[in-house]
Formats: C-alpha cells, structure tokens, sequence
C-alpha cells in the first residue's frame, strides 16, 4: 500500500471514531433530557438537578437552564438566577435563549422584581415568536401584582392564541415529550386566561371553560404544571367571588407538589 493510501486510511478511520464518538454523545444528551424532563414531570426536583450534573459533561449550556429550572421549584432563587442568566449568555439558539428568558422571567417574580420580570420575558419573545410563554409570562406578572386592565387580558389572549398554532405543528417521530411539552404550555396558557378574564371580565363561562381545557391538557401526573393550573384555577375563582372552589383549587395544589413553587404558593393562599 503506498504512503499515499495509508495516510488516507487513517484519515478515514479518524473520521468514523469521530463520527462515532459524536453519535454517542447525542444519544446521551438525548438521554438527559428525556430523564430531565421524566424528574420534571414527577415534581422530582432534586432528580433534576443530579441530571444536570450528568448533562454539565456536555457544556452544552441546557444543564445550566435545568439546574436553575429545579432550583426555582425548591425555592432556591438566588442560584437559580444565576444559573439561568449565564444559560442566556452561553447559549446561541434562539429558541432555546426564549425559554431561558421565561424561566428567568419567572424567578424575577418570585422576588417580586416585576419591572426586570417584564422586561425579561419582553426580550425573550423576539427569539421564539410562535410560543406564547412569554407573553403568558407578563400577563400573569401583571395579575400576580393585582393589575385589573387590558394588557394582562390581551397578552393573555395573545399566548393562547400563538400556543394553539404552534400545538399544531407535528413533532419529530422521537420527540414524543416535545408534543407533551407543547400540550402543558396551552395548558398553562388557558389557565392564566382564565385569571385574566376573571379579574377583568368577570365571564364565570368563561373561565370554567378555559380551565376544562386546561386540566385536560395538564393530567395529574404532571406534577408542576398540573400545580400551576390549580394555582391559577384558585386565583381565577377567586376574583370571582367562590371562595369554596378557590379554596379547593389552592389545597389541590399545594397536595399534587409539596415541594414546588405553585405547591408552596397553593399553601400560602389558603392562610
């Protein structure tokens, strides 16, 4: 064999390891995300963090989007700020920028920081436009500050609406948690327009409506997003005037996810 066809041999088989080695480290991200989102999903948030360590092996800047997801739930906001702020600056894509941006989001309402909330999940939408969750973002940051107005009501109108086409879109053949996904986010959306029509319109057919939707969308299993339907069912009844069902929707809550953010938040509303 001559020089010529040896060093091409090589080439070629240091190129198949490559490639190899590459195919290996997508299906154990692939793996990650799937077991991510099975922790998630159980409200297990101490799971979640352990498969954002595992993920921390990629850099690949998702680990720190989920570890600062986790820490959210169990009420750690400082870390969990910080992790999502240096998931946004790490990362490139766009859609993934957006969820960074509304989870943040999230955490800034926690701290009740609502003017940096809103601003947050503004500069998120410009990267995902045909999800809705950050518009769905400032809509309940304005309820949760009392704001009876249009804005809350339209940007509320405005996620169901993006969120019902983009429900629609088919998902890859092995991305069966993304069409799951995609059915709690309208889920989460209806809720919180649900809210919003029941602080502003005061329509009960409305809400009761908009939150059937919602619980078909969101099961039981679902632990976090299940919580936080029943959280804003709870919001949602009472702004209309039922305490007993406000009640019940708070209890429920804070009974599917003891150790998550609308859990806790379910617990305190009942006091």
């Amino acid at each position: 064999m001559s020089t010529v066809a040896k060093t091409l041999t090589v080439l070629l088989a240091v190129v198949l390891l490559a490639l190899l080695h590459r195919a290996r480290l997508i299906r154990r991200f692939r793996r990650a995300i799937a077991a991510q989102h099975e922790a998630y999903r159980n409200g297990d948030y101490e799971a979640q963090l352990e498969v954002a360590e595992a993920l921390k092996r990629s850099a690949h800047p998702a680990h720190l989007y989920f570890r600062g997801r986790a820490l959210l739930e169990l009420g750690r906001m400082d870390e969990a700020e910080a992790c999502l702020r240096q998931s946004s600056i790490e990362e490139y894509d766009g859609h993934c920028i957006a969820l960074y941006k509304d989870e943040l989001g999230q955490v800034l309402v926690e701290q009740q920081r609502y003017d940096e909330a809103i601003a947050c999940f503004e500069s998120g939408i410009p990267h995902w436009p045909q999800r809705g969750g950050c518009h769905r973002g400032v809509a309940a940051t304005l309820l949760r500050q009392g704001g009876k107005g249009p804005e809350s009501l339209g940007r509320a109108r405005q996620a169901v609406e993006i969120d019902e086409h983009y429900s629609k879109v088919p998902a890859g053949v092995h991305d069966l948690h993304v069409s799951e996904a995609r059915a709690w986010n309208l889920g989460e959306s209806l809720a919180t327009l649900a809210w919003a029509e029941a602080v502003n319109s005061g329509n009960a057919a409305e809400v009761e409506r908009l939150l059937a939707r919602a619980f078909t969308l969101c099961p039981e299993d679902a632990v976090p997003v299940r919580a936080k339907v029943h959280y804003h069912a709870g919001k949602a009844y009472a702004s209309l005037g039922k305490r007993e069902e406000s009640t019940g929707q708070f209890e429920r809550a804070a009974r599917i996810d003891p150790k998550g953010i609308y859990g806790r938040l379910g617990k305190a509303a009942m006091r």
